[in-house]
């Protein structure tokens, strides 16, 4: 009995602990060790700057973007 407590709260206590790097509405903390393939598939992320690819939105704490066609380092909207 004593052993799945300690589980649970455990459980809980790692779930809970990733909402604490939510900065915004649509930002985290970034990730900068995250491994991205260098594939050229635009996206505009939701801090409204292009990356190469939704791989490297992620990585810089991105958690939505949507395809585009602008180059990548540029200004969008989101």
């Amino acid at each position: 009995m004593r052993f799945n407590l300690i589980c649970f709260l455990l459980l809980i206590f790692v779930s809970c602990n990733n909402k604490e790097d939510v900065i915004g509405d649509c930002y985290v903390s970034p990730e900068p060790d995250a491994v991205c393939a260098a594939v050229y598939e635009p996206v505009c992320a939701c801090n409204n700057l292009v990356y190469s690819n939704s791989c490297r939105a992620k990585k810089a704490g991105n958690l939505s973007w949507k395809s585009t066609s602008l180059s990548s380092g540029e200004e969008c909207e989101y």
